[in-house]
């Protein structure tokens, strides 16, 4: 006799992660550097996505099945950056710091570097995101599900008023 298939995709998200911290952001292109203080990084209940916002820009978005790795550590190329990062947050930033790695391909992948308030967060939100990462199951959920999703992300993405970016609005600036 079978035993019947339950296709549950639905992986439990750490508290940690669903309550949030900040953590100061930075990414490095090949010529270009950018450094975001005081991000406010949340997991949302489902672990779809990693979410962020800080004060006066825009709130952008991870989906957590695109990620590929979550890196300890990962300090900046441009010697500027670093000193500065060093400056702010003492010797061990490198203990600090992660790296998240996402793209839709094992090709064009995106690094985004996050520094946490100390290496005991690091190291929690890395065992939290490394469990709810790589659920093949998410890849397949039904149709409703999907309009959730799709609906979510764009509450995640808001304008530095805090108020929803529709795609009117920006077709219309």
């Amino acid at each position: 006799m079978t035993k019947k298939f339950e296709f549950n995709w639905h992986i439990p998200v750490p508290e940690q992660l669903l309550q949030g911290c900040v953590f100061d952001r930075w990414t490095e292109e090949k010529d270009s550097s950018e450094f975001e203080p005081g991000c406010l990084f949340k997991v949302d209940e489902n672990g779809f996505f990693i979410y962020w916002k800080s004060e006066g820009k825009e709130g952008d978005v991870i989906e957590l099945c695109q990620v590929s790795d979550i890196r300890a550590g990962g300090l900046p190329k441009d010697s500027r950056l670093t000193q500065q990062l060093v400056n702010k947050h003492g010797d061990q930033l490198e203990e600090k710091s992660l790296t998240i790695c996402s793209g839709t391909d094992y090709i064009n992948i995106n690094y985004q570097h996050v520094i946490c308030p100390d290496g005991a967060t690091a190291k929690a939100w890395q065992e939290g995101l490394r469990k709810i990462t790589h659920n093949n199951k998410m890849n397949n959920v039904c149709p409703r599900t999907n309009l959730m999703k799709h609906w979510m992300r764009l509450g995640f993405l808001v304008d530095p008023k805090g108020t929803q970016v529709s795609s009117n609005e920006t077709l219309d600036e």
